[in-house]
């Protein structure tokens, strides 16, 4: 029970924490007066209350982790996390779940999410965005629940954590699974820099989609009939079931590899004081 406590804490201070601060800048945002004619938020209104947001949650979440721990880990930033073809490949995987996951969105509600195509929106959502986020779901909270828990498991958890935060149903799942890919590219690749550049590309593939409203067509429009997208859709099926099996039993042994590395230095430790 104590490490379920220990696993599970972060997780909902974090959760308090995003909805109070989200809550703080809408208020900030309305009495600053950035709200447009038709009564949404201006583009620069938007960078604004997004960017402070996540930095107060940021913040908090940095804060958490000392008193949790006594101190914040570090985030690894080696230059190895730039590999394109790595990033290439784990974009194919996010393309293929989408693709895998657009029959449940005929049925479930619909996105809600109003993108406009002014330049604070584009920096928000392909820049700002996957930097904080990355910091905050990869390089803080894993790090957090990495303390208690395996790499699948604290992969996983911060990715439903990521998932969550997007509260649009079919959005949460799509960010759920792009976030456990970002978290195996974190962990495989031992740097933040990987995830950040793929989670990039992925917001501007998916800004460019929204922006030139393809978002608005149907399925089989986009891939050119019922026959095509049969095709594309068994395809999109089979990378994303091998990768799913390649992901996992990757993350079970680098916990066997964390473990044995451990056993080493503690018998290593050991030696030296005899």
């Amino acid at each position: 029970m104590k490490k379920l406590l220990s696993i599970l804490t972060p997780i909902l201070l974090l959760g308090l924490i995003f909805v109070a601060s989200q809550l703080l800048m809408a208020i900030a945002i309305r009495s600053m007066g950035l709200i447009d004619a038709d009564g949404g938020i201006t583009d620069f209104g938007f960078f604004l209350s997004y960017t402070l947001s996540m930095g107060i949650t940021l913040g908090l979440l940095m804060l958490i982790e000392r008193g949790m721990y006594g101190k914040i880990g570090k985030i690894d930033r080696k230059s190895a996390g730039f590999d394109p073809v790595a990033i290439l490949l784990g974009l194919i995987v996010i393309v293929a779940t989408s693709i895998l996951l657009m029959p449940l969105a005929k049925v479930l509600p619909e996105r809600g999410i109003e993108v406009g195509d002014g330049t604070f929106m584009l920096i928000t959502i392909v820049l700002i965005a996957p930097i904080i986020e990355e910091v905050i779901f990869r390089g803080r909270l894993y790090g957090i629940l990495r303390h208690n828990s395996s790499p699948l498991l604290a992969a996983t958890l911060s990715a439903l954590t990521f998932g969550a935060i997007h509260l649009s149903p079919i959005v949460v799942i799509e960010g759920f699974l792009a976030g456990f890919v970002f978290s195996y590219f974190y962990i495989i690749k031992r740097s933040i820099i990987a995830p950040i550049l793929l989670h990039m590309c992925n917001n501007a593939m998916a800004y460019a989609l929204i922006v030139l409203s393809y978002n608005d067509e149907s399925v089989m429009d986009i891939f050119g009939g019922q026959a095509y997208f049969i095709f594309v859709y068994i395809a999109a099926a089979i990378i994303v079931v091998t990768a799913a099996s390649i992901m996992i039993t990757r993350l079970v042994k680098e916990k066997h590899r964390i473990a044995s590395s451990t056993d080493v230095e503690i018998a290593t430790q050991a030696e030296t004081q005899e």
